[in-house]
């Protein structure tokens, strides 16, 4: 992995995660390994995407981002763990970051 961002918020009954990785040329697949997302009160995970849903990942290229949205509860607090990734021939790197947000309207 050369350069990442990833960014959690909330808006308009939603969460938004961010994310751009950026590795070597022409790496196997790269993006987004996983979002986990939890309610903070209880510990229930409320929603999670993994590199196969839509969106998260893509194949053959340097560079990859992209915004993946969920819904949320308007006043409820979350905590959003993402993990981002590159893949060639020499393996998979990988990058984690934990974000904590509270659902807005």
């Amino acid at each position: 992995i050369r350069s990442y961002v990833m960014q959690a918020k909330s808006d308009d009954g939603n969460i938004y995660v961010n994310f751009s990785v950026a590795g070597k040329d022409g790496m196997d697949l790269i993006g987004c390994e996983s979002i986990y997302i939890y309610d903070r009160s209880s510990g229930d995970l409320v929603e999670s995407f993994d590199e196969n849903d839509t969106g998260m990942s893509r194949s053959n290229t340097a560079k990859y981002s992209n915004m993946i949205t969920a819904d949320c509860e308007v006043g409820t607090p979350y905590r959003v763990e993402v993990t981002i990734f590159a893949e060639d021939s020499a393996g998979r790197d990988t990058r984690s970051q934990t974000f904590y947000v509270t659902g807005q309207a």
